[in-house]
């Protein structure tokens, strides 16, 4: 996870698409497919594909409360904090940078693992809990961006469009085709896979095998690839109205406290 955050920070300081894309493809050929995949998906802006239903439920307040919990830092602190970044990934790695470890051993498929636990969570108590030991043993760094993914906004200028891009050079892949599987998959870490198998062009075949049971598609098929991009338009918008409303919840929770 450290890498991931560190290549988010080199892709944020570039203005640069060519650069971005550059950066992703090198990054992606280094890991192995199944990291890449999942690495791609976190990337997009989220913690699970486009075509994934399923939520985290944790809203900007209670991700504000946890950082304070971690850090002891008072709400003075907390509050300039967030003023001066205007984001709540960024402003918490001011504060947690002084106490939280300078290594970890938070892996990629780790992070995904206590993504899918959180989800499966019921009570909010129990989701924090889960949040807190995971960003207690996390560098400031991987927690900035932690709680970037979480609310979904990385906030580094980069687009799927772009991982799409980076995809299909770290791969040797047409651009098209990359973007036509996405399109019909509706999960850019499957779309990855594909890629470096060489296999974009099954990914009709893919989606049209989720057709059973009277044209009903199930939730995933029998590879574990999702279900059609048509949900994953739906799930986007959601996503990004959620993001907004998180940051928006973070901040008059921060500016409420303060006064």
């Amino acid at each position: 996870m450290q890498r991931l955050a560190e290549l988010c920070e080199r892709i944020g300081a570039t203005t640069k698409k060519t650069e971005k894309v550059a950066l992703l493809a090198e990054y992606f050929r280094s890991l192995e497919t199944s990291n890449a995949a999942i690495a791609a998906v976190f990337l997009a802006g989220g913690a699970f594909p486009a075509f994934d239903e399923r939520t985290l439920q944790i809203g900007g307040s209670a991700l504000w409360k946890l950082v304070g919990e971690i850090t002891g830092a008072r709400e003075p602190a907390l509050t300039a904090a967030y003023r001066k970044r205007g984001d709540l990934g960024a402003a918490a790695y001011d504060v947690l940078l002084p106490k939280a470890p300078a290594e970890s051993a938070i892996t990629l498929r780790e992070l995904r693992a206590i993504f899918d636990q959180i989800a499966e969570t019921r009570t909010a108590a129990a989701k924090s809990a889960i949040l807190k030991s995971l960003l207690e043993r996390a560098t400031a760094l991987e927690a900035k961006y932690i709680l970037k993914i979480i609310t979904g906004e990385l906030r580094i200028g980069l687009k799927e469009s772009l991982v799409e891009e980076a995809i299909a050079k770290a791969y040797e892949e047409p651009p098209a085709s990359v973007q036509r599987s996405n399109m019909l998959l509706g999960d850019i870490g499957g779309t990855l896979t594909l890629a470096a198998e060489h296999r974009l062009d099954a990914a009709h075949a893919i989606v049209s095998s989720t057709w059973l049971h009277a044209g009903q598609p199930r939730r995933r098929c029998r590879r574990g690839v999702p279900l059609l991009r048509a949900w994953a338009g739906r799930r986007q918008v959601r996503r990004h109205s959620r993001a907004g409303a998180l940051r928006a919840r973070a901040g008059a929770a921060v500016l409420a406290d303060a006064r």
